[in-house]
């Protein structure tokens, strides 16, 4: 049930010992989320980030390379694959504070999972999942962002009957989870691992400097037009280099329903059209779909629904 707690996303699930470890901070250093922060981590430690999952620094084959640490996610067997932290820095007003941006940067592990890595912000009775899936590339590292300003790329996963704004003024928490649409409080399973570095709190606005780290920019699907949709459906997207780009769509249950292949035209934005059909030639029946769009550097996930 979404208004219930689940031990997933509550403090209460988690054991709490012994995992505050130390982390490397850009300045500004503070107790609240602020523009400029930034958050690499520095072996050994796990910073504040806590989980069910097993959770490591390899203290080398970050962003930054060798000898730059990063956390390590890992589930042996398939279940919830993510962490959260209730960090100072992420605890507080984040509109106070104007940042309305979070950059990430995320890697696949090993060979490729068909991982699709969400942000949530809030709090345990108020979380919102950000609706954009980021789909790290394999054994690199893609950057990735997630805007505040629009609650519309956002899905009420706990709901206590409190506003997006609300999450974001009081948010005690930001959580980091592999999940498919539709979105729920409880995540989909996976057996997997995954990376997370280079946390910053930004607004384009005010354009803070902060230490650049080598990463490839993913495919960035745009949202699906029209949503929901009775016929064809436009996938815009925006590519970086000149790589292949192949398009699939799945249904809720994660069978494929359709999948192309774009040979690569080098960076810019091109528009697949999604037919209504699978690869069969028949007509896709109404229900809940997500269309991904993944290049060499990784790429980006994003619902649609069909009707009748």
């Amino acid at each position: 049930m979404l208004g219930t707690r689940s031990p997933w996303l509550s403090r209460g699930g988690f054991a709490l010992a012994a995992i505050l470890t130390s982390a490397a901070v850009v300045a500004p250093a503070h107790g609240a989320p602020a523009i400029g922060f930034q958050e690499k981590f520095a072996a050994p430690g796990v910073s504040t980030w806590q989980s069910q999952a097993t959770l490591s620094n390899p203290g080398t084959f970050g962003a930054d390379g060798a000898g730059d640490g990063f956390l390590l996610i890992v589930r042996t067997t398939a279940s919830r694959l993510g962490a959260f932290s209730s960090g100072s820095e992420y605890n507080g007003d984040w509109l106070a504070a104007h940042v309305n941006q979070i950059k990430l940067k995320l890697n696949d592990v090993g060979t490729s999972q068909s991982l699709e890595i969400h942000l949530s912000i809030g709090t345990a009775s108020n979380l919102w999942q950000y609706n954009t899936a980021f789909l790290p590339p394999p054994n690199a590292w893609g950057s990735f962002s997630v805007d505040l300003d629009d609650s519309l790329n956002f899905t009420h996963i706990i709901n206590g009957g409190q506003t997006f704004a609300s999450a974001l003024r009081f948010a005690d928490r930001i959580l980091v989870r592999h999940d498919n649409a539709p979105f729920q409080q409880t995540p989909n399973t996976i057996a997997g691992d995954f990376g997370l570095d280079d946390i910053e709190l930004t607004n384009p606005l005010v354009g803070v400097p902060l230490p650049v780290t080598a990463a490839a920019r993913p495919v960035e699907l745009a949202a699906p037009y029209p949503n929901p949709a009775r016929g064809a459906v436009a996938c815009a997207f925006e590519a970086f280099d000149a790589s292949p780009v192949r398009l699939s769509v799945f249904d809720a249950a994660g069978r494929l329903v359709r999948s192309a292949t774009l040979e690569g035209t080098g960076p810019g934005r091109r528009v697949w059209m999604w037919d209504g059909l699978d690869d069969r030639g028949a007509r896709a029946p109404a229900g809940s779909y997500r269309v991904r769009a993944v290049g060499i550097a990784g790429g980006t996930s994003r619902p649609v629904v069909r009707i009748n």
